[in-house]
């Protein structure tokens, strides 16, 4: 029985990781804090379990106890931002959720990328740099970088046809 606790927690750990994050990042717009208010939920979710406490939904457990902590963390005098700045997400939160997973895959897909072609795709469309000064940067040609964000394109497409295209529509 411990075994398929330990795995459970595991797995929920894997699966929902990453979405949170990129979903307390939209919160907050700092990734570090992100992630250490997913990793306290994360740890506030073990110890319920490690009690006796029987969760039915640990997918919306999770999504709303990190959503909680965000805005805890947003009413916090030292943060920098005020809360009429915190953004407006749908009443639909199970779509919201996927939207979030759907962007944890799509990222996952973008680190498989071989190391160039992703850190010329990322310069291009997460930087928002030009052809020419991403070539300059990393000194190669800016046929080589339309190469690569040629390449980048092709591989997220093909793993992404039907799970990423409502994200896909971000990078173009």
């Amino acid at each position: 029985m411990q075994i398929l606790f330990a795995n459970n927690i595991e797995y929920t750990f894997k699966h929902y990781y990453r979405p949170l994050c990129l979903y307390a990042t939209h919160f907050l717009n700092d990734i570090d804090m992100a992630e250490d208010i997913v990793m306290d939920c994360f740890v506030k979710y073990t110890e319920l379990l490690n009690k006796g406490e029987k969760i039915k939904t640990p997918k919306s457990y999770l999504y709303q106890m990190v959503r909680n902590s965000c805005m805890d963390e947003l009413r916090k005098p030292d943060f920098t931002e005020n809360a009429e700045t915190v953004p407006d997400y749908p009443d639909d939160e199970e779509t919201s959720f996927e939207r979030y997973e759907r962007e944890a895959r799509l990222w996952s897909e973008i680190d498989k990328l071989p190391p160039t072609c992703r850190t010329v795709f990322l310069m291009s469309k997460r930087d928002g740099m030009k052809y020419e000064s991403i070539a300059k940067s990393l000194d190669i040609s800016v046929k080589t970088v339309e190469a690569h964000i040629s390449k980048a394109y092709t591989v997220l497409r093909g793993k992404a046809k039907v799970i990423y295209s409502s994200i896909l529509l971000m990078f173009a």
